[in-house]
């Protein structure tokens, strides 16, 4: 009878045994937060997460799966679905991943960085829902203004967009090559000229001109000047325009005289007939007191002439 009694109990403790179900410890990754339960065993992941009143989103991803069953101690994993903005250069795509780092989207996108590019975010970093990682390439740009060169290290853009960034201005007259709106691009090469206008006084000279006039009173074929030239003087305004400092044109814009030149007038001889053309005086005593002219006329006749 012992026996038997025994062998009842037995029976019965395997009974309430597998009605209580055995105890199991299950650790579970939520993110950055761990959650430790006692569950009784076996379960589903679901139930699980439900027992610890955890719930996962529509995309969210357990590892094991939820339907996976649970037999002993074990360790959860809840991956959150990410919805994440990259932006390369200005170009925006959408994409997401259940957990994960930024390393692992990138990888997931087919998306390698080059040496010139850079994140704000780490590779390492988490991913979380509404992150927008930002990649940026920079070029190498030459930028020549105020008698310097510089090199510097750009992002995409427009070249007015990078001259502002770097501090440089530029004036309504300035001139800016490549143009302001150009996308800049690896070795692309920026030059600002100064460019000024000036108005400037100069006074010039005005030649005299030579005018010939008949003389009845002069022999024929002698000339003699009647009338002194005298140059003139006039002042003339000129706008000019320099690039960087050095001329480059000018405009006329007005011009006054300020003295009148006076012409130059040759008389011109035109008096016909014999005429003198050379007169020697010969003294006939040492002082010179009396003597003779010996007169050559245009006619070649020589004639003597006392005195």
């Amino acid at each position: 009878m012992k026996k038997k009694a025994l062998t009842a109990g037995l029976v019965l403790g395997l009974a309430l045994l597998t009605a209580c179900g055995k105890k199991a410890e299950i650790t579970i990754h939520d993110g950055s937060v761990d959650t430790k339960v006692e569950v009784s065993v076996p379960k589903t992941v679901d139930e699980i997460l439900a027992e610890a009143e955890i719930t996962l989103g529509e995309e969210d991803v357990a590892e094991p799966a939820k339907d996976s069953e649970v037999q002993d101690s074990a360790e959860i994993t809840v991956r959150r679905m990410n919805h994440v903005t990259i932006t390369t250069d200005g170009e925006k795509k959408e994409a997401k991943l259940a957990g994960g780092t930024v390393k692992e989207l990138l990888a997931q996108e087919g998306i390698t960085l080059s040496s010139a590019q850079s994140m704000n975010v780490k590779e390492e970093d988490p991913l979380k829902d509404g992150m927008e990682i930002v990649i940026t390439t920079s070029y190498g740009i030459t930028i020549t203004h105020d008698g310097k060169t510089e090199q510097v290290d750009a992002g995409v853009g427009t070249v007015g967009e990078l001259l502002e960034k770097q501090g440089i201005s530029v004036g309504k007259d300035d001139t800016v090559t490549p143009a302001m709106d150009t996308a800049v691009s690896e070795g692309t090469k920026i030059v600002v000229c100064r460019v000024t206008y000036e108005e400037v006084k100069e006074k010039e000279e005005i030649p005299f001109e030579t005018e010939k006039k008949n003389d009845s009173s002069l022999k024929k074929g002698t000339e003699k000047t009647g009338t002194e030239g005298v140059a003139g003087e006039k002042e003339t305004t000129y706008r000019v325009k320099k690039v960087d400092g050095k001329e480059d044109s000018r405009e006329k814009l007005d011009e006054k005289v300020i003295k009148e030149p006076v012409n130059e007038v040759i008389l011109v001889g035109t008096k016909e007939g014999r005429y003198e053309v050379n007169r020697v005086a010969v003294p006939n005593c040492a002082d010179g007191s009396h003597g003779y002219y010996e007169i050559t006329y245009s006619d070649g006749t020589v004639e003597y002439v006392e005195y």
